[in-house]
């Protein structure tokens, strides 16, 4: 028997309301019946109109962290579109990854795929429909299938799909922004969809299909001009969401392309598989009082200022002026800062250089010790710069020694915080002995320390910059268990030479090693269904097992009075 309960007449109920979970009933007459009152409770936010932002979604209540606001499906999804030019490309059925070369064959349009039984390849809402489409071409090919077979070009045509299946569904698609005021024909993104896409599409498909209709009378299409095909792709480009689970999957919303930016953002968000696509749930992260904006990020938290304005403007069309931006110290963290060049009484001067005002592009750079100063050119141009050499090391499958080196040199022109040190960093705390770096019994009692005091940074920039565990959960995740491993290092050389949990220092490590763990599995919970996050998860689980199970054999109590007065004075 069902434990639910119906809304409106209290019987038991296996039928819940599919927007917000909240609520139960017992069929669709009751969840009728209740809607007037439940529709406040529902959906707990209004679309508005905003002067500078357009459309946006507010909250009609207040909100705590963990609320759903909203779930819906995709109005549209399939393979991402990205250019592709070599190494594996997504099925067109189920988006999963394969290598073209040696994949099996759509038997209705020869496209590359997983397997001949992928369910995704019958369905008309993904392959099936388009597969018709794609079947027109006479000729197939052996070699060069990356040009031959574009996956980067399967969701534009379903978008041109829905025009005759789902016109609801294609109106709805049409209403989103494009942004072609700023991606007209001289633009060179216009002139790279026109090969890419539109050209691709019209002489392979468009043109056997028009013939098609000549001789049947019918017509499969009606728009399939280069104007619309432009503008989907800028549709595409500025609203659809990136799903990364099992597969390369890009999708749009219905009404989850609302959520405005914010590089500091109030809700967090996972992505369920079932035969209907991908749902989106969309949750409050930090406290969003009734009347305040719900947002989201369209771009990575652990970039500096600098980098996100400029990403944001090329592919959002528009200049981000949030908290986080507006702040020079980035809220007290620092990843943007570098170490001023200048020097006083030939000895540097130890200042730190931060942008006087960082929404001006145009801003100066300027030390809070002396009086050099910096523009933003200057600063973009040194940034790259080590951006490239710390790209170009990391690529190369690098060594501890070979990254502490960097770090070193590094260190010399940015803050000790600074996103690319970040990056460095969080590297580094994964190779002190676990990786392709010096093994656990080979590490010194400092590097060990090194380790722990490193993860500790880092975890305390995410927590600042990421308050609502939205963006950087995978991060936190290893950065808590890396600084797990390190305690457990010390605390068990210790533990052999005789040095228990009398001595405050182990009690500490003890009581830390259990705080990250718990939080490292609570940090995870939206991350089990990537392949990254099931994979920390799991370490971790073990991890976890095993510290239960050294704190058992050695008959430690963390939660004894004698240790809670330790760590409490430790802190």
């Amino acid at each position: 028997m069902s434990e639910l309960k119906c809304a409106e007449c209290g019987e038991p109920a296996d039928l819940k309301c599919s927007a917000c979970k909240l609520v139960a009933y017992c069929g669709k007459e009751h969840q009728k019946k209740h809607w007037k009152a439940h529709k406040s409770l529902c959906r707990p936010f209004e679309v508005a109109e905003d002067s500078t932002l357009g459309r946006c979604l507010i909250a009609t209540r207040d909100l705590q962290p963990g609320d759903v606001i909203l779930v819906e499906y995709p109005i549209i999804f399939g393979p991402r579109p990205h250019m592709v030019e070599e190494g594996p490309v997504p099925c067109p059925g189920c988006c999963r990854l394969i290598i073209a070369e040696g994949a099996a064959r759509c038997d209705g349009c020869d496209f590359p795929i997983c397997n001949p039984d992928c369910p995704g390849l019958k369905d008309m809402d993904r392959h099936g429909h388009e597969c018709m489409i794609l079947g027109l071409r006479d000729v197939k090919a052996i070699n060069g299938l990356h040009d031959f077979y574009r996956q980067d070009t399967l969701l534009p045509l379903r978008c041109l799909l829905l025009q005759n299946k789902h016109p609801k569904k294609f109106a709805q698609l049409m209403e989103m922004e494009s942004h072609m005021d700023k991606r007209g024909e001289d633009s060179e993104l216009y002139k790279d969809i026109s090969s890419r896409v539109v050209d691709y599409l019209h002489d392979n498909f468009f043109v056997p299909m028009r013939m098609l209709e000549g001789k049947s009378g019918r017509e499969v299409l009606k728009d399939i001009s280069k104007e619309t095909i432009q503008k989907i792709c800028g549709i595409i480009d500025v609203n659809a969401l990136e799903i990364n689970q099992d597969a390369e999957v890009t999708a749009l919303y219905p009404t989850a392309y609302l959520m405005e930016h914010s590089c500091v953002c109030n809700t967090s968000h996972t992505f369920e598989k079932s035969e209907k696509g991908y749902a989106i749930t969309i949750k409050a992260a930090l406290p969003i009082a009734k009347g305040d904006h719900i947002s989201t990020m369209y771009t990575h938290s652990l970039w500096g200022t600098q980098a996100r304005r400029e990403h944001l403007k090329e592919t959002k069309y528009f200049s981000c002026k949030c908290q986080r931006c507006a702040d020079p110290t980035e809220l007290g963290t620092y990843v943007s800062a570098l170490k001023c060049m200048g020097t006083k009484d030939d000895e540097p001067c130890g200042g730190i250089q931060l942008p006087i005002n960082p929404i001006d592009d145009n801003t100066e750079w300027a030390c809070d010790k002396c009086d050099v100063k910096l523009n933003n050119n200057e600063v973009a141009f040194l940034i790259n710069q080590i951006g490239e050499e710390v790209d170009n090391v990391q690529l190369s499958n690098p060594t501890v020694r070979e990254l502490d080196s960097l770090l070193t040199k590094m260190l010399n022109f940015v803050h000790p915080n600074h996103y690319h040190a970040y990056s460095v960093k969080h590297s580094l705390v994964q190779l002190y002995g676990y990786q392709q770096g010096y093994m656990p019994n080979q590490l010194s009692d400092d590097i060990v320390v090194r380790k722990a005091t490193m993860c500790r940074e880092l975890l305390d920039i995410n927590k600042k910059l990421d308050p609502g565990n939205c963006r950087l959960s995978l991060y936190t995740g290893v950065l808590l268990h890396e600084l797990y491993l390190a305690n457990m290092i010390l605390i068990k050389r210790k533990w052999d030479l005789g040095i228990k949990t009398k001595v405050k220092s182990i009690n500490l490590m003890l009581q830390e090693c259990q705080v990250a763990l718990n939080r490292a599995l609570e940090v995870l919970v939206n991350e089990k269904n990537s392949p990254a996050g099931e994979k920390l998860h799991s370490l971790i689980t073990g991890s976890k097992k095993e510290f239960e199970k050294f704190i058992a054999r050695n008959k430690i109590d963390l939660n004894s009075k004698e240790t809670a007065k330790v760590v409490e004075n430790g802190k």
